[in-house]
Parts: structure tokens; sequence; C-alpha cells
């Protein structure tokens, strides 16, 4: 007589790594998996984005900003900012759009929304490394004695984003209404996060307003590490960090105090 098999235990923190990377996988293969290059394009959709954008807008303005070229100096604000946003709007149907999922024991609600938030990291982050590589290879005169400043900016950027992803996506679990919200809510945030141009050259009373912008932190902070000579007034890590801190707890707060209903439909 057959002995059965022995099922492997795990503990429960290696049980959710073995959840979120199955659903890191599926979200991939969802987005991407109908086209034969669909794992490329993934990772390089991004870059040949804000390329595309970068080098439009930097031939047409023909300007440059303290030495940097325009189209540079744009397409890290445009990444950065499209890492924010990406992970913010991800958020919101990261419990609708795979509800089914949710009765199977071992996958959390919290689950779904980590694993796609953690694909927005992913492939941002390559398309970051790959774009500056180029841009060193092609003789572009960037500094590489701070990427960690540079990678520092674009992870609380990203933690920013996931913060508002969690608060919205809850939202947007009871009132279907905030999906129509989001989009008018980052329409602005070009051109209140020094994406087009740089802190330094708006008034005094427009910049003190900006300043409580985190985004403008992360930018002005990633551009002074990729370019020494840049000027940056009054940009520092501290105060994104802190507002990457507060923006999860308190979305980590109210996703707690709607864990259960969100597995009830």
């Amino acid at each position: 007589m057959s002995q059965p098999i022995p099922l492997p235990k795990h503990s429960p923190w290696v049980s959710q790594v073995l959840v979120i990377r199955a659903l890191l996988i599926r979200e991939v293969t969802a987005r991407f998996g109908r086209y034969r290059l669909g794992f490329f394009w993934m990772l390089f959709e991004p870059l040949l984005t804000v390329i595309v954008i970068g080098l439009i807008v930097g031939a047409i303005t023909d300007r440059r900003v303290n030495n940097i070229p325009y189209a540079l100096f744009l397409l890290n604000g445009v990444m950065q900012l499209q890492l924010f946003r990406a992970s913010w709007s991800t958020g919101l149907n990261a419990i609708n759009s795979n509800q089914g999922l949710l009765v199977y024991p071992t996958v959390k609600p919290l689950d779904l929304f980590i694993a796609r938030f953690l694909f927005q990291l992913m492939s941002m982050l390559f398309a970051v490394t790959l774009f500056y590589s180029v841009a060193w290879w092609v003789g572009v005169n960037l500094s590489l004695a701070s990427l960690h400043i540079v990678y520092g900016s674009y992870i609380l950027t990203w933690l920013c984003g996931c913060g508002f992803g969690l608060i919205f996506g809850v939202a947007n679990f009871h009132y279907s209404e905030v999906q129509k919200i989001v989009p008018a809510l980052q329409r602005p945030l070009m051109i209140v996060s020094c994406v087009l141009y740089p802190s330094y050259s708006v008034p005094e009373y427009a910049r003190n307003i900006l300043i409580y912008n985190p985004l403008v932190h992360t930018m002005e902070m990633s551009r002074k590490a990729l370019f020494p000579y840049y000027y940056v007034p009054e940009a520092s890590m501290g105060y994104p960090a802190a507002c990457a801190i507060v923006f999860l707890g308190l979305g980590l707060t109210i996703f707690r105090n709607n864990r259960h209903v969100m597995t009830q439909r």
C-alpha cells in the first residue's frame, strides 16, 4: 500500500513569501503574457516611454538646466512621477480584480497589494538602471558616487505611492467613484512636483509651498546625486522618508480596520 506524500510545512512568513512570489508571477503573466515579447516589454516600457517624452520635449525646448541636458533632467522627474502614480493607481483594484483568489486560506488581502507594488518597483528600477547605464556608456557626465541616494529617492517615492495605493484601494473597495477621482488628483502632479523645471527657478513664495510636496525632495535629491553641480536649495531625504512612514502607517491602519470586510464579497 502506497504511503501518503507528506506536504512540506512552512512558517507563516515563508508561506507569505511564497504566496507573494506566486502572485507576482501571476501579475507579470496577466499583464504581458499575451505578447510574445511580453516579459521584455514589461521591462522596457517605462524606459521607452520616458525616453520618447524626454527626447521630444528636450529637442523642442533646446535648453539646459545647470549644464544638465534638459532631456535627462526631464527623464529623471518623469520616471519618479510614473513610479509614484503607478504605485498609487495599481492599488485601486488590487482587491476587486483578484477577489476570487481570497477563497484560498493562504492568500491574504495584503498580499494582493504587495505583489502589485513590487511589480511596479522592480520594473521601474530595472528601467532606471538600464537608462543610466546607457547614458553613462554613451558619454553623459554622470556621477556614480551617490547612487544610494538615487535609488533611495526612487524607493521613497515608491513607498509614498504605496501608502496612497493602500488608502485609496480600501476606499475604492467601498466606493467605486474613487476611480474617477484619482486621475483628477494625479493630473497636477507634473506641475507641482518640479518635473518640468528646477525648484530654484520658481519664486520663493511658491517654492515655500512646493517644498511640502515630498516628490519635490526626491526628484531634486536624485538630480543632485547624479549631477553634483546641480543647485538644490532646500531638498532633503529626511522629509520624504517621514512622509513615507506617515502615508504607509495611515494606509496600513485603514487596511487593518477593513481587512475582514474585504474578504466577505
